[in-house]
Parts: structure tokens; C-alpha cells; sequence
């Protein structure tokens, strides 16, 4: 009995200790961190390790398109055997860039503490070499957002930034990292992490990347781990942190690096960034036991080019509108989307986009992305698919009906929040409103087609949301405007 009191007494220490810095925080730190999980999470032999990470990066060569202006990427931690396909994804969207710092920011699996644990200086090794602290830009980071602590003893048994090493010292070349774990936070310290990010990234734009480290679902049947991380990858690329951070408090949405992924998603909303999600697969898919599987995914966040949003021409806009009725045809025909060859630049290019179906005048299936998500050309033909045959308002389209149907394309506009409701435009403007994890838009012509006031759009777009009609004068409410342009056959 004696014995067990001891343990719990000095247990009960250690967690103050981490939780308040105090000693954890004043005790010398080495001036090379080991490898921990080398040869186990990971190949122990520099070789062998470098040859199995050059062969993932490799093996996505002309199967993924990969954004630019990357500044952020979310990639997994488990055992390379089970994750290591899919993190390879998110470091191909950097292989090579010229970053010079790298923000590690992780979840805490061990220690236990409230707020942010930094690493501050000294160098960290894997079987590769050694990468160093960048202990300037730890210095920086720690005045930016108070809640972050030295507290280096955090990391001595944690796996989930290690296993990024690896990677990075395969992509990058001359870079130095800032190590972050975070413990307990509530949304208040999220938003200060992702302040401190935005700045960061902004006062060092194209030289400073953050890694988030994350696993998906956990030790679900496959079937369910599926479900469930389709609902998180979703809100992932709706950049829609409220309604995760909602799941993820009710259970029905899992990432193990919640904060630290809230925080980077919080942060791309303050510099007017999107997300793309690169891979999903789950230990299922890699490992071959189906029974209790975890999920990973694999994302990257970018910057558009101000350049690109320039309006499309006519000769862009048929050739859209083309490839949506080859893809119309195709698939509901044979439930096949057509190969195709597009080469035109702006059609490469990123934006959210929706595709209306039409019959007889009548609405007949309406599916977008808010957010860009892939080239617009590519964008178009997953709508119009999903338009045709996803829209729970309507059975899926046949092929008597092919010959009536008309297509209607808006290709959006960022989104743009509203400080005050007068800046809403009937007829230019599309609504996007969101509160306590409800999500609603509606799209510019639908304001007119009904002859809208702008108070009946707004009170629309809330019933859309399934928020009461007045929800929009409530300051919790986010109100974003976006513009379309907006063609059809």
C-alpha cells in the first residue's frame, strides 16, 4: 500500500511538473535528442530507411495533383508499415521547396499538460542525421502565444513528431524545425496557436511550413472507421473547424491531433487559404486486418495565386460545360467518368464550383464545392456527377431523361466574411452562413430568380442551414459573400 502511494504521489508530481514547467522546464536539455522509435515506427538502418521513403515519394509520381503556395500539410504518425503511403503524399506537395523552418506541431500521447510544450533548442536525430533547433524562431513563436512553455521532457517518449524526421530530411533540404506539442486546450487557446501561426507564416511567407501531426478514427470496424473519417475529411475540406470541433466533442468525429489541426485550420481562415485533401486510407487498407482499424489522411494548405481568379472566356467556359455533358452522359450511361486531356492553364487552376441540373425548367440535382478542392476542370466533372446521381433531394438521373436536362456552372469566388450585412449585394453575391455547426449557402441567381430582398436571403440561407430564419443577426453567426460566374448550355 505503501508502495502504491509512493507511485501515485510522484506520478501526481510529474503531471504538475509538465502541467506548470517548474523543474521539467529548468532542467538542462541535451544538446542531441536521440532517436526514440527508430526501428520500430520506423527502419533503423539509414539505407534502408532512405530507400523505403524515396520509394512512397516515388510511387505517386503522376497520380495526384499536387496545389502550390503550400504553407501548411497534415500527415500521419503510425508505423510507416501502416501510414507511411499516405503521409508520403503530403511531403511530395513539398519535396524540394525552399522552406528553411518547419513548425513539428503535434498531440501530446504521454505527457500530460495544459497548453503548448516547445522544444527550444539543441538538435534532434534519426537514422539520417541531425536537424537543428531553430531556437530564433522558437523564441519568436513562445513571445507570440503565451500559452506556449518550454517543457522539453514532453517529448522524450513521444512518437508523433519524430516520425516526421524522416520525411522532411528526404524532402527538404537546409532546414531547421520548432517542435510543439499541445496538451490540454480549450478553443480560446487554439485560436492563440493559430494567431501565432498566421503570423508567423505571414512575416515569413514561402520560408516557414507547419507539419501537423494526426490520426483519424480509432479502432473502428472498417466499414465504420470509413464513415466516420468521411464526415472529418469533409469539414476538413469545408476548412469548417466549428462543426469538427463539435464532432469531435459529441464523438462523432476522431482525430487524435484535434488542437493541433483545429489551430492550422483555424489559422488558413485568417489568411484567406484552402485545403486539399491528398490520401485516405486506414490500417486496413495497409496492414490487411479489417476488424479494429485506425484511419490517416493526408492534406495540404495553400495559398491561391491572386493571378488565377481572373474571369474565364467564352472558349473556357464551353469547353466546361462540355466536358460536363460528356461526363453527364458517360456516367449515367455506363457509371464511368470519361478519361480526358486538359491542358488549358486557368483550367488547371483551383476553384469551388457548382454544377445545376435543370429539367424542364425545374431543379434536377445541385452539388458544389465551397472551397477549391481540385483543378477546375476536374472540380466540374466530379459535380456534375454528384449532381446527377448524389443529391438526396432527387432520385439519381436516367437515361430517358439525358435529352431534357440542362447544365448550369458557377465557378466561385473566395469567400469573404461580412463585417456588416450592407455589403451584400442581391444578384452579385452568393451567402454562405454558418453557426454552432450548421452550414448553409445559397448562390447568387437564386436570390434573383426569387426576387429576394436582402433580408429574405439572409433568413433563406438560415433555413438552408437549418438554423431558425433569424439566426443571422446573432454575432455567433459568420456570415461569408462570395461572387460566380455563372453559364450554361
Amino acid at each position: 500500500m505503501r508502495r502504491m502511494l509512493t507511485a501515485l504521489i510522484i506520478g501526481s508530481f510529474l503531471v504538475f511538473v509538465l502541467s506548470h514547467g517548474g523543474a521539467a522546464a529548468e532542467e538542462p536539455i541535451p544538446q542531441v535528442k536521440k532517436a526514440v522509435f527508430a526501428g520500430s515506427f520506423y527502419p533503423a538502418d539509414r539505407h534502408s530507411l532512405q530507400v523505403l521513403i524515396d520509394g512512397y515519394l516515388d510511387s505517386i509520381d503522376g497520380k495526384a495533383d499536387m496545389p502550390t503556395g503550400v504553407f501548411a500539410v497534415i500527415a500521419p504518425h503510425a508505423g510507416y508499415v501502416y501510414s507511411g503511403k499516405v503521409a508520403a503524399y503530403s511531403y511530395k506537395a513539398i519535396r524540394a521547396k525552399g522552406f528553411k523552418t518547419v513548425v513539428l506541431l503535434g498531440s501530446s500521447h504521454r505527457s500530460f499538460f495544459n497548453g503548448i510544450a516547445l522544444y527550444p533548442y539543441g538538435t534532434w536525430e534519426t537514422p539520417l542525421g541531425r536537424v537543428a533547433i531553430d531556437s530564433a524562431m522558437a523564441r519568436k513563436v513562445a513571445s507570440l502565444c503565451p500559452n506556449i512553455t518550454s517543457l522539453p521532457r514532453a517529448f522524450d517518449e513521444e512518437h508523433s513528431l519524430e516520425v516526421q524526421l524522416p520525411f522532411l530530411q528526404r524532402t527538404l533540404r537546409d532546414f531547421k524545425i520548432v517542435p510543439l506539442l499541445t496538451g490540454s486546450m480549450q478553443k480560446a487557446d487554439m485560436s492563440a496557436l493559430a494567431e501565432t501561426l498566421a503570423t508567423i507564416l505571414k512575416q515569413h511567407k514561402g520560408k516557414v511550413l507547419v507539419v501537423v501531426s494526426s490520426d483519424m478514427s480509432h479502432y473502428h470496424p472498417y466499414t465504420e472507421a470509413v464513415r466516420i473519417d468521411s464526415s472529418t475529411l469533409r469539414l476538413m475540406g469545408e476548412l469548417n473547424w466549428e462543426t469538427l470541433l463539435e464532432g469531435i466533442s459529441k464523438k462523432e468525429n476522431e482525430l487524435c491531433g484535434a488542437p493541433a489541426v483545429i489551430a492550422a485550420m483555424m489559422a488558413a481562415e485568417k489568411l484567406g487559404g484552402q485545403i486539399q485533401l491528398l490520401q485516405y486510407a486506414n490500417s486496413g487498407d495497409t496492414a490487411g486486418d479489417k476488424s479494429r482499424v485506425v484511419g490517416y489522411g493526408s492534406a495540404a494548405f495553400w495559398q491561391p495565386d491572386a493571378r488565377s481568379t481572373g474571369p474565364l472566356t467564352d472558349t473556357e467556359k464551353k469547353r466546361l460545360l462540355s466536358l460536363a455533358r460528356k461526363t453527364l452522359e458517360e456516367y449515367v450511361a455506363s457509371r464511368k467518368i470519361p478519361a480526358v486531356d486538359v491542358r488549358e492553364p486557368r483550367l488547371l487552376e483551383r476553384s469551388g464550383v457548382f454544377v445545376t441540373l435543370t429539367m424542364r425548367g425545374q431543379l434536377r440535382g445541385c452539388i458544389g464545392y465551397i472551397r477549391p478542392m481540385a483543378p477546375l476542370y476536374r472540380s466540374v466533372m466530379e459535380m456534375t456527377v454528384a449532381a446527377s446521381s448524389n443529391d438526396m433531394r432527387f432520385r439519381p438521373v436516367n437515361k430517358e431523361e439525358l435529352k431534357e436536362i440542362s447544365i448550369e456552372i458557377s465557378v466561385l469566388s473566395a469567400l469573404k466574411p461580412v463585417k456588416s450585412v450592407s455589403e451584400i449585394q442581391i444578384g452579385t453575391h452568393g451567402l454562405y452562413i454558418v453557426k454552432s455547426g450548421n452550414a448553409g449557402l445559397l448562390l447568387p441567381q437564386v436570390a434573383s430568380q426569387y426576387r429576394w430582398s436582402r433580408d429574405e436571403f439572409l433568413q433563406n440561407t438560415c433555413t438552408k442551414a437549418g438554423l431558425p430564419e433569424n439566426a443571422w443577426k446573432d454575432k455567433e453567426t459568420k456570415i461569408y459573400i462570395f461572387s460566380a460566374q455563372i453559364f450554361s448550355e
